[in-house]
């Protein structure tokens, strides 16, 4: 029964998160984003700038947009810096205060004089975007991006009275000082009891401590309490880590309670992969680059409870709302009279079929009558 709880708990969780999104989109965009490849692109195939600049160089990059549309647009231009989300991929234009430790960043070295223009219909417009190199040596690459949303200014706003924006495209770029990158490394910042989206996690924390990409990062994570007991094994491949970002990777619990006690973490970090690769996984497929890290973390009982009271999963399997419990009442009802109906059926053609008790005057009465 407890299990059919977290069951539904869960389904009710996942329907009211996706019912309460408030970002709206529409199913294609009215512009095509393209950037015109300057002399100094490393590799002028691809669809985003990689650039090599020598220290303080500035240049001005040009980046086409086109709007496909039969009727006039609108688009707003952001600038910012690279980061990685939490659930291992790279976001090119990531909030402020998420990449505020990066030692140089793209944003502050990206800006654009105009940052909302109007595109006529079927027409085309080159946004010039200046790019000036750090001064400093740097090794490795520096990360980030150009995103271009569509302003739809007739839509109802936000309670902060910001224009809403459709779907948004979202450039690359990224620029170097020299040839030569280091090799990938992961640092582990630990784990530790935490909520995402309101449910219990077990949070990880991975920082990639260079100046390149982590690419197709694979990780296994398995948590134990001080018995030895499982507590919750998760797995994830094919991720990517921004240059000199951090991943907070959350592993969780699905309506599993938190105790009080030591949890002990256990993870395995395989990334670069590669058909002749040093290091192979349980799947395996073969990495250059392998990791393990050891962790431990501790909750008191009040710290537990606290975390299992705001437990969406948990509140939801408790106190599941009354139309859930209408629902349940109404498949039971049905699946009851669908059930009584099949089993009268065969009463009905073998009397004697021990499936009701009762009298056995009643049956023929009403066999009786059936058969007139």
């Amino acid at each position: 029964m407890k299990r059919m709880k977290l069951l539904m708990a869960l389904l009710v969780t996942a329907f009211v998160s996706l019912a309460s999104q408030t970002v709206s989109a529409d199913n294609s965009m009215n512009y095509v984003v393209s950037p015109q490849m300057p002399d100094n692109q490393i590799d002028k195939t691809l669809g985003f700038y990689n650039l090599k600049a020598n220290p303080g160089a500035s240049q001005t990059l040009y980046v086409t947009v086109q709007n496909v549309a039969s009727k006039d647009i609108k688009i707003h231009i952001e600038t910012g810096s690279a980061g990685t989300t939490a659930t291992g991929s790279v976001d090119n234009v990531m909030a402020a205060d998420k990449v505020k430790e990066l030692p140089v960043k793209m944003g502050d070295l990206l800006s654009v004089e105009h940052p909302d223009i109007t595109i006529k219909a079927k027409t085309s417009v080159d946004v010039p975007v200046k790019f000036t190199m750090t001064k400093q040596k740097v090794t490795g690459l520096i990360a980030g991006g150009l995103r271009f949303s569509e302003v739809d200014d007739t839509s109802s706003v936000t309670n902060n009275n910001a224009i809403q924006t459709k779907l948004a495209y979202a450039l690359a770029v990224m620029a170097r000082q020299s040839d030569d990158l280091p090799k990938p490394k992961l640092d582990f910042g630990g784990a530790k009891a935490s909520q995402v989206d309101g449910q219990n996690v077990v949070k990880l924390t991975f920082n990639n401590v260079t100046s390149t990409f982590v690419n197709r990062l694979a990780v296994t994570a398995k948590v134990t309490d001080n018995k030895g007991k499982t507590v919750k094994k998760f797995a994830q491949s094919m991720m990517q880590m921004a240059p000199n970002s951090t991943m907070n990777w959350a592993m969780q619990l699905q309506g599993k309670a938190f105790k009080a006690g030591t949890y002990h973490v256990a993870t395995v970090a395989y990334y670069s992969q590669n058909t002749n690769g040093k290091y192979k996984a349980a799947d395996g497929t073969k990495y250059n680059y392998k990791q393990t890290f050891k962790s431990t973390f501790t909750l008191s009982a009040n710290q537990a409870q606290k975390l299992n009271r705001t437990d969406a999963v948990q509140n939801a399997a408790n106190h599941l709302p009354v139309w859930a419990w209408i629902i349940i009442v109404l498949l039971v009802i049905v699946f009851g009279l669908v059930a009584f109906i099949i089993l009268w059926f065969l009463k009905m053609r073998k009397p004697n079929l021990a499936i009701f008790v009762l009298p056995a005057k009643w049956w023929r009465k009403m066999t009786h009558k059936a058969e007139k």
